[in-house]
């Protein structure tokens, strides 16, 4: 980093005009304007600084500049392109074509990482994925659709559809789609879309033959062909050669421009910049997206959405069309058009963790809760396909969570996973068609949009080579769930068999499963995780042959080499549990300041303990915003922690001056809000209660179903 100085100085008194115009053009063409139009507005910048940006090579000059809501920010990104008196090695930029895109890049990118990286981008460890394929490709060369051939190369497409009208394969139309040329231009009765045809021209630029797209590879009408299909999304982009991402795009008929004779001319924004007649400096906008800063579309619609996801997350190799320019990421580096080739320039990663949950056996709820508080943000054309879109995620996992998932939430650790709380105020997910609302369980982080949160980790981790992230907290299983596909079927028991194991080993001296051995604790005193119950740690620990590096409180189940679990889509849960009223009070305000939290207490007016509603409230309720009068409660696990604010539970009633402290720990409930229709219950929030104070309650027994 390098300081220029003050506004008055960088701006006002530079002796160099050209200094001058390239510092003010680069805070951005809006603050150039502004400048021009009031001078003065220079006199309130504080400090003017060079950065060197690891991630893309390039300058990026900022401004700081005092809380001044007129004055307009952005970033811009300055590459040396010549430079006559210097011999310095730096990446250089690239004064690039304003319509066309150099069509031997792409084909170049690929070989060089072909040659480079030795397989590394290409291959995903996750064998059960490896060995999956798609039935349907698109022929670029003979312009059809046809039957996947077996280990071929393809390319995948990730793009959004928008409300526009394209080419889809049906079960009527799939053998004519079949014979050459029938995808050709003018052949087909409805035009395909834009980003489809020129990612057609594109895969032959790569010299490669078949296209992966979803509206020609997989048969919209047929419902068990597209179910099974849908599953596999992860594994056909994660097996795809290269992944197009057309970023910029805002429907399916955007087109991914730039190739001359493949797709419409593009319009890049770049400024040219001469200082004295020696030194060219390109400069081009940049974007901030979740820590990376690049050349990009400004409010991407792909972005948002929940498809696009796990698309980004599988692909190994990537072409990104975004900001008008091309740039490609793969496991080893990046290159972008606007530079110079450069084997230097490293991807940057943001997703490490999370290819590693793919490819171990032992699950993470920690990188789970990662992945979804990232995917629930993003909106779906219909609401409806929240889970169907996480489907490939959940097949890719299946190597992690024994037994698969129920709606999104793993079975394994079901009764744990079903305390995701909000870490935002959400909204009810509504289905664009009314029958098909069953899709969207309440009581499923999927029948929710917004942020949500996984504040509990796995106990079963004594200790690890890295953070596995066992919290203080601890939840004990209370009673059995079954999945209902109908409110007349009688149901089918989801097995959490983590909790099944913690049960039959957790001061057992049981036999151990294959694989594992007991070991005295006196072997290895050092436990960084506490034992699932503090109160009474065991006297041994085990070790599992295949994990020889961790240590572990007990056995659980874990996923051979090959398992695959296929996901259910449920939409009702249902136990036996019992139920208790109490009334919504006062609200809580978080110290960090977010998430509405609201004192429970009894009829007596006795804090009882929390609520966390999931919708509607906000730190700025006002009182009649409250839930009127008592509402009902029901019992779904018990918890316990420490009572000590140092270190912290994570429980933000530990603090609270009202509630009854009973020596070193704090025991409590975790109960369900519910609200019921027709005869099934609604989840509405989650919250917590005291154990004497739930106890002390009036309670009924309930036959809980879940909707």
């Amino acid at each position: 980093m390098i300081t220029l100085g003050s506004g008055r100085e960088v701006i006002q008194h530079s002796q160099c005009k050209d200094h001058q115009q390239l510092v003010t053009c680069a805070l951005g063409p809006d603050f150039s304007r502004f400048l021009a139009e009031t001078p003065t507005i220079a006199e309130k910048i504080d400090l003017i600084q060079i950065h060197k940006s690891p991630a893309n090579a390039g300058a990026i000059i900022t401004a700081k500049i005092p809380d001044h809501p007129q004055i307009p920010k952005s970033l811009s990104a300055l590459y040396i392109v010549k430079n006559a008196d210097s011999n310095e090695s730096y990446i250089k930029g690239q004064i690039l074509h304003p319509q066309w895109i150099d069509s031997n890049l792409p084909r170049l990118w690929k070989t060089t990482c072909d040659s480079l990286h030795k397989g590394i981008c290409k291959n995903f460890s996750n064998e059960i994925q490896c060995g999956i394929n798609p039935v349907w490709l698109v022929d670029v060369w003979q312009q059809c659709v046809v039957k996947a051939p077996k280990h071929c190369s393809y390319v995948a497409l990730s793009y959004v559809w928008g409300d526009y009208t394209t080419l889809k394969a049906t079960c009527n139309n799939i053998c004519q789609l079949q014979k050459q040329g029938s995808l050709s231009t003018g052949q087909a009765a409805t035009p395909i879309a834009r980003t489809i045809r020129d990612s057609m021209g594109i895969v032959q630029l790569l010299e490669e033959r078949y296209l992966w797209v979803d509206t020609l590879c997989i048969v919209q009408d047929d419902e068990l062909h597209k179910y099974v299909e849908l599953a596999k999304m992860a594994a056909i982009f994660a097996n795809a050669s290269i992944t197009i991402l057309a970023v910029q795009g805002e429907n399916a008929n955007s087109g991914l421009r730039g190739f001359r004779e493949v797709s419409q001319p593009r319009h890049i924004e770049q400024i040219i910049h001469w200082l004295g007649n020696d030194v060219q400096v390109a400069q081009y906008p940049l974007q901030v997206d979740g820590g990376k800063i690049e050349l990009a579309t400004c409010k991407s619609v792909w972005k948002t959405r929940g498809w696009t996801y796990q698309e980004h997350l599988f692909a190994r190799r990537k072409l990104i069309f975004d900001g008008d320019s091309l740039r490609w990421e793969c496991a080893a580096s990046t290159w972008r058009e606007h530079t110079e080739f450069s084997h230097e320039l490293e991807p940057w990663w943001g997703d490490e963790d999370i290819y590693d949950l793919f490819e171990s056996s032992i699950p993470d709820l920690r990188v789970f809760t990662t992945i979804f508080h990232r995917y629930n943000i993003r909106s779906f054309t219909y609401p409806e396909d929240a889970l169907n879109a996480f489907s490939g995620i959940a097949s890719a996992l299946s190597a992690s969570f024994d037994g698969g998932f129920v709606s999104g939430l793993p079975t394994a650790l079901f009764d744990l996973a079903l305390l995701w709380l909000p870490y935002e105020e959400l909204e009810r997910r509504t289905a664009r068609y009314a029958q098909r609302q069953h899709c969207l369980p309440s009581w499923s982080w999927a029948g929710w949009s917004g942020r949500i949160n996984m504040e509990l980790a796995t106990d079963f981790i004594r200790n690890s080579p890295k953070n596995f992230g066992s919290k203080m907290q601890r939840v004990v299983r209370l009673t059995s769930w079954k999945y209902h596909e109908t409110l007349e079927a009688p149901g089918k028991r989801i097995h959490a068999s983590i909790f099944d194991h913690r049960q039959s080993y957790l001061g057992n001296q049981k036999q151990c499963p294959s694989g594992w051995t007991r070991h005295p604790i006196s072997e290895s005193l050092k436990a960084f995780n506490d034992a699932p119950d503090p109160r009474s740690p065991p006297s041994w620990f085990y070790r599992n042959t295949r994990h020889p590096e961790f240590d572990f409180w007990y056995p659980i189940p874990l996923p051979n080499v090959g398992d695959s679990f296929p996901s259910v889509q449920a939409p009702y849960v249902s136990c036996k549990t019992q139920r208790a009223w109490l009334s919504a009070a006062e609200e809580i305000l978080p110290n960090n300041g977010y998430r509405p939290t609201i004192s429970l207490r009894d009829y007596a007016g006795i804090w009882a303990g929390v609520l966390l509603p999931h919708e509607k409230l906000s730190m700025f309720s006002k009182p009649h915003e409250m839930p009127a009068g008592s509402i009902e409660l029901v019992e779904v696990a018990l918890g316990l922690c420490r009572d000590t604010t140092s270190p912290w539970p994570g429980l933000i009633e530990i603090k609270h001056h009202d509630r009854i402290k009973k020596g070193q720990w704090y025991e409590y409930y975790w109960v369900m809000w519910v609200e019921w229709l027709e005869g099934v219950a609604y989840r509405k929030g989650l919250g917590r209660v005291c154990k004497d104070v739930w106890e002390s309650q009036e309670r009924e027994s309930v036959d809980l179903m879940l909707a």
